[in-house]
């Protein structure tokens, strides 16, 4: 362990002939939860520590934490604010989408045989899970989207890890991502987005944005009904219409998890604010009315078209 007593933990992965290779950068307990994603920004105290090292020379340092829970979700539908609750709790350690787990599960790394690929995902789940708080026992890690057609990655090597996909009304979800355009979007462009929307490069140039985003988000819904549907008894599907209630008397009774009065306390002020925000956090307002009031005949029909029946597969089981 460093002298500074920081555990340095991969934000992205890369991969390779010889297995891949972590960027590693410190972390603590302040900067866990939403600190995993990538290189700092170059003024940041930490850059001139951030390190690149082969995967197969990475060991955890710490004391490693077992996984308790994967959290899924389809944009847009409380997976941020879940995850902000859950971090109330002394015994969980939670992160929210991890960059070098977002990156295994990802499209490239399928081009890495399988069992290098499956090393690599361990390491970095066991790195990401030593311990950072004295109280914390188990690990918490949420997923991306993009990673749900390989959850079956997770699935292989934690059998037993809980899995919990947060869903929400289609239409809601595709009026918020055209509002707030997502990041992916900035990606249609890339030799590798047909990945994403299922159709060829060429074809995509001519697509509106809305579309393109319906079809990559359509895709991503069907991949993850797929999974649901494999293994139903081994999903807890809760709506967004039920948060955050349901993370408290659903979830936590789901891991066998009594919290604290303090603990209860800290959870509910975590609902009070947006759970994110780019000009930072303000107070929460429900604006699922407003959504729906900005839905065109169009946008419906994109719904329609890419989104309702795969939701519709998912929404069964909630």
């Amino acid at each position: 362990m460093p002298d500074d007593d920081r555990l340095f933990m991969p934000v992205r992965a890369a991969p390779s002939g010889d297995g891949g290779t972590f960027l590693l950068r410190p972390v603590t307990a302040d900067n866990f939860l939403f600190g995993l994603h990538g290189r700092p920004p170059a003024e940041h105290p930490d850059t001139a520590q951030v390190r690149q090292v082969r995967v197969v020379d990475h060991a955890p340092s710490g004391t490693v934490l077992p996984p308790l829970l994967s959290i899924w979700h389809l944009t847009r539908c409380g997976s941020t604010l879940t995850a902000r609750m859950l971090s109330r709790i002394a015994s969980l350690q939670v992160t929210d989408e991890p960059g070098a787990v977002v990156d295994i599960c990802g499209a490239f790394w399928s081009l890495v045989p399988q069992d290098r690929r499956m090393a690599a995902l361990r390491t970095a789940v066991r790195s990401i899970g030593q311990r950072i708080a004295p109280e914390a026992r188990h690990l918490v890690i949420k997923q991306s989207l993009r990673s749900s057609r390989d959850v079956d990655l997770f699935t292989i090597l934690y059998p037993d890890m809980r899995r919990l996909l947060l869903i929400r009304d289609p239409l809601e979800i595709l009026v918020s991502n055209l509002k707030g355009p997502p990041g992916w979007l900035k990606l249609r462009d890339a030799v590798w987005s047909p990945l994403l929307s299922g159709i060829g490069l060429a074809a995509q140039r001519d697509l509106s944005d809305g579309e393109f985003i319906a079809r990559c988000l359509g895709r991503a819904f069907t991949a993850m009904a797929d999974m649901v549907e494999t293994d139903p008894a081994g999903w807890l599907v809760i709506d967004y219409a039920d948060l955050p209630q349901a993370v408290i008397t659903r979830l936590l009774p789901h891991l066998g998890i009594l919290p604290t009065e303090a603990e209860l306390a800290a959870m509910q002020e975590e609902t009070r604010l947006k759970a994110w925000s780019r000009s930072g956090r303000t107070a929460f307002r429900d604006d699922r009315a407003e959504k729906h009031a900005a839905v065109t005949p169009e946008i419906r029909a994109l719904c329609d078209r890419f989104l309702r029946e795969p939701w519709q597969r998912m929404a069964r089981f909630a």
